[in-house]
């Protein structure tokens, strides 16, 4: 016995967010792209170092 069609199909754009890489973090201060630096996160423009909650709580 042939399945029902699914009644409710992903829409395409559902399926791009999925594909999407995740969005690259920004500096609070400035706006501008975080690198990672020795498990920590600095703005390349500004250079200012972003501490986390969880500092060295890394896994």
């Amino acid at each position: 016995m042939p399945e029902p069609p699914n009644s409710n199909p992903p829409s395409p754009d559902s399926e791009v967010r999925e594909t999407e890489p995740p969005a690259r973090p920004i500096c609070p201060i400035c706006g501008g792209p975080l690198i990672e630096i020795r498990a920590k996160l600095q703005c390349e423009r500004c250079h200012t170092i972003l501490e986390t909650c969880c500092e060295g709580g890394r896994q």
